[in-house]
């Protein structure tokens, strides 16, 4: 039992370590962070319309994406970033 949970630590372990060597960390898949919300409600526009409006409202280098979600089937334009 005690090797097999070391094995699974181990390679735990090499799967964050190779994540962050190769960059995938940095991708969007690490774009997590709730910015906030941009544009009128609600937003009639695509998800590349709504990642322009949240890179206009806090700045291209806060922003790695821009998503139209439903709230209450109403369409909010919601921003996310990595820090």
């Amino acid at each position: 039992m005690a090797k097999n949970l070391n094995t699974v630590s181990v390679t735990a372990l090499l799967l964050v370590l190779l994540m962050a060597s190769t960059g995938i960390l940095e991708t969007e898949a690490a774009c997590f962070k709730f910015l906030g919300e941009c544009g009128a409600v609600p937003f009639t526009g695509s998800n590349a319309d709504c990642k322009s409006c949240c890179e206009g409202k806090f700045g291209s280098a806060a922003v790695c994406a821009g998503r139209v979600e439903a709230e209450g089937g109403v369409n909010h334009c919601h921003c996310y970033g990595t820090s």
